[in-house]
């Protein structure tokens, strides 16, 4: 097991010293395992938390009522036309909520488990052209499941401009996502 998990770092090691892409969001409210500017701002392409090389079990929680509703705010540092989705996963590794990578044509819908939010993307000015912003802020109250425990609230970022059209006609959604994530524990 430790040889797997060694050898998974280091995948993710190598590929994020390659990767160009930059975070486009940062999860202000609530509290983010890691922000939206860890590892030089490539930690938020790491699906499903954006949290690479970070104990997740471990991590702090932020204490929450079962079944209330909170705020949750983002700063959108890169508009991209697309949406925001927020879902949650009792699954400490977050194999419920990894995000779909391929869907059958343009027409088709990018599903996403255990979603409590979808919406459009911030765009300033009815401008959605992809480019760097300041001051844009993304606000939405979410109903939490009334349960108890640890829970991983997941935000992500979907960027319909990055959808690759495959030749069969397939899409190809490796592009497209930013994620980040916050620990809350559900109380009665």
């Amino acid at each position: 097991m430790r040889k797997v998990k060694a050898i998974t770092i280091f995948i993710m090691a190598v590929w994020l010293s390659l990767s160009t892409a930059q975070a486009h969001i940062d999860l202000i409210k609530p509290k983010p395992m890691m922000d939206g500017y860890a590892l030089d701002r490539q930690a938020l392409k790491v699906a499903p938390f954006g949290t690479p090389f970070f104990d997740v079990v471990a991590a702090e929680a932020t204490q929450v009522k079962a079944g209330s509703e909170i705020e949750v705010e983002i700063d959108v540092y890169i508009i991209h036309p697309g949406e925001i989705i927020i879902s949650y996963t009792r699954d400490m590794e977050g194999r419920d909520v990894m995000p779909v990578m391929k869907i059958d044509s343009m027409d088709s819908e990018v599903v996403h488990k255990n979603m409590l939010h979808r919406g459009t993307s911030p765009c300033p000015e009815d401008n959605c052209k992809a480019r760097r912003a300041q001051g844009v802020k993304y606000k939405t109250r979410v109903k939490l499941p009334d349960m108890e425990g640890d829970l991983i609230l997941v935000v992500r970022q979907l960027m319909t401009d990055k959808l690759d059209q495959q030749q069969d006609g397939s899409v190809s959604l490796k592009r497209v996502y930013y994620h980040q994530a916050a620990k809350l524990h559900l109380v009665k």
